[in-house]
């Protein structure tokens, strides 16, 4: 009895070894590449490529919604579509900070057709009205861009029984997506959907333990980590689904960027003023080749580094939600 368990002890103990071997490596790989390729000096370095031209394009009659869009990575991106001349709507939790966003896209550009829409993307509720809000407008929706997220250090519920970083960025950007669907169908082929994802992701598995509930211990930065991931998984998994349908799903990494999230979230992050990249967006740039890529001919491929996605993820995401289909 005593050699059986000790060989269970032997077995436990070299597993956990190797679990945080690499761990580990994975996390020096990622802090080394992303050191040399999302820092400062690495926008700068990349910015040689870009093509004027393409910074240039106009996207007139184009209709853009940009989760998470008062602050950040979702103002900027919002607003630089709106000096395109795009449609843009802002959908944004607060109403107070949306409107104090709206107010400043619509001066910075001199584009009035920008609009506010309130929803909390931690509730699937919200969002379903939200969503049929929205699709009575009958408008085609050319690019949605899920950008909003949170990272919360300590575990929190929702009202409908969810971990709050799971509930806005893996069911919140499902959701949203699944729901704009027929709208994005009226604007193939020119349809797109951008998941603004995050190197983080490199650093934690894929696992079936969407909520972090399994140990009793959680980890808000591992959570989030794992939420990315799942982001990046199910942009692989759309095009599978919904080929043929004219609409181009990607997942883009932002780069190490300075935003109010980042202070918020990880002040100590945002105080390495040599490794994050700082706002306004012309000095960052976040997404460039996506955001470029808006006016062009559709195509379903993905920009970054991607990983495999079975069908079970997709069902396993449908089944926490409660609805096989959110628009039926």
């Amino acid at each position: 009895m005593k050699n059986a368990t000790l060989h269970i002890e032997i077995h436990l103990s070299i597993r956990a070894l190797t679990m945080f071997f690499l761990k580990t490596w994975r996390a020096s790989v990622f802090g080394v590449y992303g050191y040399l390729n999302f820092t400062r000096n690495g926008f700068l370095e990349h910015s040689k490529k870009f093509q004027p031209e393409d910074m240039q394009m106009r996207i007139e009659g184009k209709n853009c919604i940009v989760t998470g869009a008062n602050s950040g990575i979702g103002f900027a991106t919002a607003e630089g579509l709106a000096s395109r001349g795009g449609t843009v709507y802002l959908v944004c939790r607060n109403k107070e900070r949306g409107e104090a966003a709206l107010s400043k896209i619509q001066s910075s550009t001199g584009n009035q057709n920008v609009h506010l829409e309130i929803c909390d993307l931690s509730s699937i509720s919200e969002i379903k009205s939200f969503a049929s809000r929205f699709s009575s407008k009958d408008v085609p929706v050319h690019v949605l861009v899920n950008n909003a997220g949170v990272l919360e250090q300590k575990r929190v519920t929702t009202s409908e029984g969810f971990e709050l970083n799971f509930a806005v960025n893996v069911l919140g950007n499902y959701a949203t997506t699944e729901l704009m669907l027929p709208l994005l169908e009226k604007a193939a082929p020119d349809a797109r959907v951008i998941t603004v994802s995050s190197g983080g992701m490199y650093t934690a598995p894929l696992t079936s333990d969407l909520q972090m509930s399994s140990d009793g211990n959680f980890d808000g930065l591992e959570q989030y980590a794992r939420n990315k991931r799942v982001q990046v998984a199910l942009t692989e998994k759309w095009p599978d689904m919904y080929k043929n349908k004219g609409i181009g799903f990607y997942s883009m990494h932002p780069g190490w960027a300075e935003t109010p999230g980042v202070a918020k979230s990880l002040p100590g992050f945002n105080k390495s003023s040599f490794i994050c990249c700082p706002f306004p967006h012309n000095k960052c740039t976040a997404g460039f080749r996506e955001i470029s890529e808006l006016v062009k001919r559709v195509r379903t491929q993905l920009y970054g580094w991607l990983y495999s996605l079975k069908r079970s993820w997709y069902l396993v995401v449908s089944t926490l939600i409660g609805l096989k289909h959110l628009n039926t």
